[in-house]
């Protein structure tokens, strides 16, 4: 690849002092200054002569795919992409691009070369696009109208994303036509994937008042008693429900507090909630009519174990319309899935989608190996969706 790209930019940046040495070779449009020619018949005219199509446009990546790499202290997950934006073989200066959703300026220099940085540690698949054109110039001349136009709907695409290989496809015997495809979300030598497991509890319940009516508003804070971690749950609604994604620590206790507009609710001095551990529960919670201490005893305060956990990590599926059907394994800790689907499906040669999820189950517990519909999964706008398979080296 290093080698690929330094031959590419070489190729450009003989290319960009090839037509800086040419001349006489533009069309008298090119050559015009458009502010000059007063009549406006013979400006639309040629204007029309030379209308930009997109395939004068050339604006290319030094490389579309790069493989996702874990963080480090020391910058190493972080690399430089370069490009270049063309026009009828003429760089566009001065241009500003713009990669995803990001706000951060890309410049093209007098060649059409731009360059910047990309985070490699985050599943991503973004099109850098021309972003403004107020200070651009095509080969030193002011950028015409329909020049602009075009300009503005070209993009490159960029995924950063773990390469899959497969190691083997298994027709299924009495499978209707299904086929097993065993395969590997591959990451570098040392880093570690954090594929899709328990990452929180949820604590739930109710807030109250001393009449038994439910409170709006009510903002539940928990806080380990050592100082390390806290959760703020969402404003209890017309039921008074709430909700906290968080990790119970049963070693330590928990404080717990109400907050209801400026009152702050807190249990008794030197109490503490014990919350169970590796499990999701619900905390029902009465206010008290006077004063600001909860009592720590029921029914004003209970606590009780509930179904669910929040899983979160990578998974990969099939980039195929949604009503196409399959199943997919969650990933072990070398990354080996199974996906189950038709095999008229997987003859056309379907690509690959990555995810990082993020969801609480309730109706069961999930673990590395477990089979997972297509529906469970759900890619986002920016999840990269077109990973080639690559076969298992030999």
């Amino acid at each position: 690849m290093k080698r690929k790209t330094v031959g590419w930019t070489a190729t450009l940046l003989f290319a960009s002092a090839s037509l800086a040495g040419c001349s006489g070779s533009d069309s008298h449009a090119d050559r015009a200054s458009w502010g000059q020619v007063a009549d406006p018949s013979v400006r639309q005219a040629a204007i029309a002569a030379v209308q930009t199509d997109k395939r004068d446009i050339d604006f290319r990546l030094d490389r579309t795919k790069l493989p996702l790499r874990q963080w480090r202290s020391d910058g190493s997950h972080i690399t430089t992409v370069t490009g270049r934006l063309l026009v009828g073989g003429k760089p566009v200066a001065g241009a500003i691009l713009r990669s995803g959703t990001s706000r951060y300026d890309i410049t093209t220099d007098q060649d059409g070369v731009f360059r910047w940085q990309v985070d490699q540690s985050q599943l991503s698949a973004a099109d850098v696009r021309v972003f403004s054109l107020d200070r651009a110039t095509i080969g030193g001349r002011p950028i015409r109208q329909d020049e602009a136009e075009q300009l503005l709907k070209s993009s490159a695409p960029l995924s950063v994303y773990y390469p899959i290989r497969v190691q083997e496809v298994r027709e299924i015997e009495g499978g209707a036509g299904e086929v097993e495809v065993h395969a590997r979300i591959v990451s570098a030598e040392g880093d570690t994937i954090s594929f899709f497991q328990v990452d929180k509890y949820r604590i739930g319940g109710t807030v109250r008042d001393a009449d038994g009516r439910p409170v709006r508003d009510a903002v539940v804070w928990i806080d380990r008693d050592g100082g390390e971690g806290f959760g703020k749950s969402t404003p209890t609604d017309a039921r008074g429900e709430y909700q906290i994604f968080y990790l119970p620590d049963q070693e330590e206790g928990t404080n717990l507090a109400v907050v209801v507009g400026a009152k702050r609710y807190t249990l008794p001095k030197n109490k503490v909630l014990h919350i169970p551990d590796d499990t999701s529960v619900k905390i029902h919670i009465t206010l008290p009519k006077e004063g600001i201490v909860i009592n720590d005893q029921p029914p004003a305060l209970t606590c009780e174990k509930s179904p669910g956990m929040m899983y979160t990590g990578v998974l990969a599926g099939l980039n195929v319309p949604p009503d196409t059907r399959y199943t997919v394994t969650i990933p072990d800790d070398e990354g080996n899935f199974v996906l189950k689907v038709a095999k008229e499906v997987w003859d056309r040669h379907p690509v690959f989608f990555e995810e990082k999820l993020t969801k609480f189950v309730e109706d069961r517990e999930l673990e590395a190996g477990d089979s997972l519909p297509s529906s469970f999964l759900e890619p986002g706008a920016n999840d990269p969706k077109n990973i080639a398979p690559e076969p298992e080296p030999k």
